[in-house]
């Protein structure tokens, strides 16, 4: 009887392998994004007034489900700017504007982020730029 137990270890063992194997190949099929982020640029200053285009290209692996755009202060995140669209498409275009009001030198940070799917999966690409006075 025991010798059946030591068939049995290594049937289950090779079994595990194959399901962890299997949840693998699912995990690579996941949606991915590519964004390419056009305006602004990095390190772009800005005068107060002037306005800061934000244009993006956002390309899925699969059909994406949106995009969000967020301009904060490096400082402390506090956000100036946000704008997001709940659109499906293999591929999405951004392009909106943000007027720089601030009365200091300050380091922005713009993220565009792609929605992935329905469940709130996000990937982003961050682009820092800086506000004149």
């Amino acid at each position: 009887m025991k010798h059946h137990h030591l068939l049995l270890f290594p049937l289950i063992a090779l079994l595990s392998l194959t399901l962890l194997d299997s949840c693998k190949k699912n995990e690579e099929h996941a949606n991915e994004a590519i964004i390419d982020i056009t305006s602004p640029k990095e390190g772009q200053m800005f005068h107060q007034g002037e306005t800061v285009n934000i244009k993006a290209t956002l390309t899925g692996k699969e059909i994406l489900h949106g995009w969000e755009v967020v301009i904060r202060k490096k400082s402390d995140g506090m956000v100036l700017f946000e704008k997001d669209l709940h659109v499906h498409d293999l591929t999405l275009t951004i392009d909106e504007s943000w007027t720089n009001n601030l009365t200091d030198h300050t380091d922005l940070v713009l993220e565009v982020f792609a929605q992935l799917d329905h469940d709130g999966i996000k990937t982003s690409k961050v682009v820092n730029f800086h506000a004149h006075p």
